[in-house]
């Protein structure tokens, strides 16, 4: 069990900082205009994989990417209207002929399954908690084996790709995966959207990164200095002792209590004040 001053730091951390208002500094920020599920499930994916770096620079990229999407993400991925329109685009180290390759293999996924969370529900293992790294492992191999069409080559960008849409069979913690699941399963809140039904968000696990590895660090559930898949078993497993129905609900509010630069420290002091920390 955790300890009960440790479940008033989470919720009152979780009161102060999931906001809806917090809601444009987030990568999730431009998947809330569009209307319809299935567009919000593609742009949901892509805005997840680019969710790494500086939030303004993330929030431009994803900008950048869905505007050579227009209208719909999904048709324009189902139709293959983002064909030859992608390579000048660039995120930091992810290219544009990076995204086109992923868009193609969307593409084909979407044709046989007509949603992610068909294809994420239809690999070799039932989806359950104990479960869950096998099921992601599963969805991951897949994507990476979906074919091509005969002039897109992926060889070259292979660890890029890897990189992207990463397993935990590898040892990753996966963060950008985790984010998107988190999106499309957690109940719709004015944050997450709770659109797959079929999947319960107790099986959910953080996605962690570097804002959440230093919250990590400060409740002293890791000492580890780089985010991994056995951070992430380890710390959702203790917030499943405090939500065992819903034990991401956290991320998003330690994630930008963290961003802030805050510490999470002054709430485990009872310091009211929240001041920035110096780590």
């Amino acid at each position: 069990m955790l300890d009960k001053h440790l479940r008033a730091v989470l919720e009152k951390a979780y009161q102060d900082y999931h906001l809806l208002e917090r809601r444009s500094a987030d990568a999730i920020h431009w998947v809330h205009s569009y209307q319809n599920a299935r567009d919000r499930e593609v742009a949901a994916f892509f805005s997840a994989l680019l969710a790494y770096g500086n939030v303004t620079t993330i929030l431009n990229s994803i900008r950048r990417f869905l505007d050579l999407l227009p209208d719909s993400p999904y048709n324009a991925i189902l139709n293959r209207r983002f064909t030859g329109k992608l390579r000048p685009f660039r995120h930091r180290f992810t290219t544009g002929e990076d995204l086109e390759i992923l868009c193609h293999q969307l593409a084909t996924i979407l044709e046989g399954h007509e949603s992610l969370e068909a294809f994420f529900l239809a690999g070799e293992y039932p989806v359950s908690v104990d479960s869950f790294a096998d099921v992601l492992s599963s969805f991951v191999r897949r994507i990476h084996q979906t074919p091509l069409p005969e002039n897109q080559n992926r060889s070259h960008r292979a660890r890029s790709l890897k990189y992207l849409v990463s397993s935990p069979r590898d040892g990753s913690a996966c963060k950008r995966l985790n984010l998107f699941l988190r999106w499309m399963v957690r109940p719709n809140d004015g944050i997450d959207f709770g659109q797959w039904k079929r999947v319960s968000p107790s099986i959910l696990r953080l996605p962690v990164d570097t804002h959440l590895l230093r919250v990590l660090r400060e409740l002293r559930w890791t000492e580890s200095k780089t985010a991994n898949w056995r951070v992430v078993e380890a710390a959702t497993q203790n917030l499943r002792l405090l939500d065992p129905l819903d034990p991401v609900r956290f991320d998003f509010s330690l994630c930008h209590l963290s961003m802030q630069g805050f510490s999470i420290r002054q709430y485990l002091k009872g310091d009211k004040r929240i001041v920035p920390s110096k780590t």
